[in-house]
């Protein structure tokens, strides 16, 4: 009689194929790390299933035989896998066959009772351990009892000592793995050490082939290989981070070819990592990934001060900005990009700066950045210039009286001083010749509560639309005066108004546009319902004779 081996399918998985009686290079072939991993995953997960009692996930599912989809307890039933037997005459083993069947032990080997487990291994001493399951004994070495783990650790000790020499690079895949992803095998370590102490260093083809793999895990294996061996894996490293699909798996890219950059310490790769890293923070879909690894570039020392003080200054993202900026003024170098920092067009980045000021001994600069555009910035100003034991009120007492050379930001910071008599400084500007000074003025004015809502209407027809844009937005709770402003010859100012007054809910007749049709009247339904003219013998339109747009469809 012929028989035939199951050949490779969909229908069956490996930890299936050895419940039914196969051997290890038929259910599982030449497989690779992640193979491996997953058969110890899958039968831990269904023989623990099964000796708690629950329902095991394979038995949920549904998988497709032939036309009809039928459940999978009748492909692999678990109750059939070897198991710890308690006997009548009070002995104790594992329910196997004697001699044990390589496919037996190598469920044994991936069951989820720690006692079969090491029955399994215990078959090394009678020497009926095969070959074959050697990649399971160096995942049993990273197991987290701790008899089983001693006994693996033994039997590979054995193997490798007596092994020929292609055996650890066949190894080296699965213990980089199992040592780096599975949290649950936290004791990797000494495999990973083990199989690759006997190399001269980490095999390239164990870093491709874990770095292109399409498996998440076996990716970030890769990269943390890399970052331990300093395997020269740039190109490949960087490529993970500019296309992999994953976030954490780019994330973790960009943080292993910081860390590879900086080991190598030859200066054009560095450069070539710095530019890379700056496209990064340009190009990367995730904003909270290029934070992340900003921070991690910055805690290594990986950028330079003058790469810092770019991003501060001309980067698109805020917050990259501003965290850019707070590590350029921490840098020992501070002072050398302090003025490109205060010219930044970001406010926070120039009050940071201004705050900086002093610290380097430049703080006579101060009172220069009391007429800054931003309140933000002058605030800061202000604030550090009070803590050196100046009135930043006289300074601006001194930079409003000339109304030659007054500046509209000082105006402003004076009324941001909070001093009401400071007003009759301030009233002779609402007559400034220049624009801008006049708009401030009148804001200002309004802070200190020294200009009432009656003297607000005139401004509403100056010549500059930004003061009567000022003197509006003043009026916005005054209805009764934006009610007179809809009579204004100017355009701009009755629109204003009519939309100030709409917004407030105020019913004003609009003068300057025809009042619009109340809501909820469709087109259709006013024709239908218009009355006939007066004396018009017309009878009145049915649906099919009213216009095509505005008949039913039916």
């Amino acid at each position: 009689m012929t028989t035939y081996d199951l050949g490779p399918t969909t229908l069956y998985a490996p930890c299936e194929r050895l419940l039914h009686g196969k051997g290890v290079t038929c259910a599982i072939g030449a497989g690779e790390a992640e193979d491996w991993i997953r058969l110890d995953r899958r039968v831990h997960r269904a023989t623990h299933d099964h000796a708690s009692g629950g329902r095991t996930t394979a038995s949920a599912s549904r998988t497709r035989v032939g036309p009809w989809p039928v459940s999978t307890r009748e492909i692999a039933d678990w109750r059939r896998a070897p198991y710890w037997r308690e006997n009548p005459d009070g002995s104790a083993a594992v329910s196997w066959s004697l001699p044990p069947t390589e496919s037996e032990i190598a469920l044994c080997l991936c069951h989820a009772d720690p006692r079969v487990r090491a029955a399994a291994l215990a078959l090394d001493t009678a020497g009926q351990l095969p070959d074959s399951v050697l990649p399971l004994v160096l995942i049993r070495s990273a197991d987290t009892d701790e008899r089983v783990r001693t006994c693996a650790r033994t039997v590979l000790d054995r193997v490798l000592g007596d092994a020929p020499a292609p055996v650890p690079p066949r190894l080296a895949d699965l213990a980089t793995l199992a040592a780096l992803v599975a949290t649950r095998r936290r004791y990797g370590t000494w495999a990973r050490q083990a199989v690759l102490g006997r190399l001269d260093a980490l095999p390239v083809t164990t870093l491709t082939h874990l770095l292109t793999h399409r498996d998440r895990q076996s990716r970030r294996a890769g990269l943390e290989a890399a970052t331990l061996y300093g395997t020269p894996a740039m190109g490949q490293v960087w490529a993970l981070a500019e296309q992999d699909h994953d976030e954490g798996v780019r994330e973790l890219a960009v943080r292993t070819a910081i860390r590879l950059a900086l080991a190598c310490g030859r200066q054009t790769v560095l450069d070539d990592a710095r530019t890379r890293f700056l496209a990064h923070l340009d190009n990367d879909p995730a904003y909270g990934l290029r934070l992340g690894t900003l921070a991690t570039a910055v805690t290594t020392g990986f950028l330079r001060i003058d790469d810092l003080a770019t991003l501060a200054t001309t980067h698109r993202y805020r917050k990259i900005r501003r965290h850019a900026c707070a590590a350029a003024l921490a840098h020992p170098q501070a002072h050398t990009v302090l003025d490109r920092l205060l010219c930044a067009r970001d406010t926070r980045v120039r009050a940071a700066a201004v705050g900086h000021l002093r610290r380097t001994g430049r703080g006579d600069e101060l009172p220069r950045h009391l007429t800054d555009l931003s309140h933000t910035v002058r605030a800061t100003a202000c604030r550090h210039l009070r803590a050196h034991g100046h009135d930043p009120r006289t300074h601006y007492h001194n930079l409003c009286a000339d109304p030659a050379t007054v500046v509209p930001a000082a105006v402003l910071g004076l009324a941001e001083q909070g001093h009401p008599e400071d007003a009759a400084l301030l009233h002779p500007l609402l007559h400034h010749p220049h624009a801008r000074v006049r708009a401030r003025a009148l804001s200002a004015l309004r802070m200190l509560r020294a200009l009432p809502d009656d003297a607000l209407p005139p401004f509403a027809d100056d010549p500059d639309p930004g003061v009567r844009a000022t003197a509006l937005t003043a009026l916005r709770h005054t209805p009764r005066l934006l009610r007179a402003l809809l009579d204004s010859t100017r355009d701009d100012v009755r629109t204003r108004a009519e939309t100030l007054l709409h917004r407030h809910l105020i019913q004003a007749p609009c003068r300057c546009r025809p009042p619009l049709p109340p809501p909820g009247r469709s087109p259709l339904a006013k024709l239908a319902t218009a009355p006939a003219p007066a004396g018009s013998a017309e009878p009145a339109r049915g649906p099919s004779e009213l216009p095509p747009a505005f008949r039913r469809r039916t």
